[in-house]
């Protein structure tokens, strides 16, 4: 009998061949915590800022004053509206606004910040449980993220959206296991939009750089996007450390058992860069 793509990916986190979280044990974690490297700042960060999940809920102020943060739910007609500026069609969806407002938006993240990326295996193994505990649907909201960037005294001016993209790892030829998995391994940079009154302050690219660490800490390998050819952003994206592909290469994905990419259309190009 086939066994569906939920019970084994339960089963091996069940096996341990997926590192399940470990019981606390405050001698080792205060010498894992000698050993390990300090968690580099959000540049430019006012007073060397640590990207932590209570700063990403609060805010981690820049040098020019623009504090960066997750949105909340009073955030969410703004971020509509400045995505809407970028005419390339992503929307923040009902079903995403609906989970800002709920504040179930960004719950793996918050928790993958908090307790290190093992916890983001164990959301996994929960979404693909049989006995039903979890869905892959809520975990993909729980790793989406929405960042605003409040400037002092005018609100909210700036936002991204980021998401593991589900429905292309679906179809793209890899085993359904590796798919689920590969929610936690690749992220796309759907929209970044900065309100035009505020462009030029490297607004935008301190809200591509906090999503970069983000996902980074989270343990993602690879984060990447599109636009338009003809745009002229290839520039822009490359200034932000972020390798432009040429028009009509494919994103490969090597992290997979198979060989895979990801493709758009004719007239878009991606950009990509490695968070390993």
């Amino acid at each position: 009998m086939a066994t569906s793509p939920r019970r084994e990916a339960w089963d091996l986190y069940a096996s341990g061949m997926v590192a399940k979280r470990s019981s606390p044990n405050p001698k080792k974690d205060k010498a894992a915590r000698r050993r390990r490297p300090s968690r580099p700042p959000l540049s430019p960060a006012r007073g060397g800022t640590v990207l932590t999940a209570a700063g990403l809920a609060e805010g981690m102020v820049l040098a020019s004053g623009v504090r960066i943060r997750a949105a909340r739910p009073d955030d969410v007609e703004t971020v509509r509206r400045l995505i809407a500026l970028t005419g390339s069609g992503v929307n923040l969806d009902g079903a995403l606004a609906a989970a800002v407002t709920e504040g179930r938006l960004s719950a793996a993240v918050m928790k993958g910040l908090a307790e290190g990326p093992d916890a983001l295996t164990y959301e996994m193994a929960v979404a693909a449980s049989p006995e039903g505990e979890g869905s892959v649907e809520e975990l993909v909201i729980g790793l989406t993220c929405v960042l605003v960037a409040e400037h002092p005294g005018v609100g909210v001016v700036g936002t991204l959206l980021a998401l593991p993209p589900a429905r292309m790892l679906s179809n793209i030829g890899i085993p359904d296991m590796e798919s689920l998995v590969g929610l936690l391994k690749v992220v796309k940079l759907k929209a970044v939009a900065v309100d035009p009154a505020h462009r030029g302050a490297r607004i935008a690219a301190a809200l591509i750089a906090a999503c970069r660490q983000l996902y980074t800490l989270l343990g993602y390998l690879l984060l990447y996007g599109q636009f338009e050819v003809g745009s002229g952003l290839e520039t822009y994206y490359q200034r932000q450390g972020l390798t432009v592909l040429k028009e009509g290469q494919g994103v490969p994905l090597t992290m997979f058992s198979v060989p895979a990419a990801i493709y758009t259309e004719p007239t878009e190009r991606f950009f990509a860069c490695d968070l390993a």
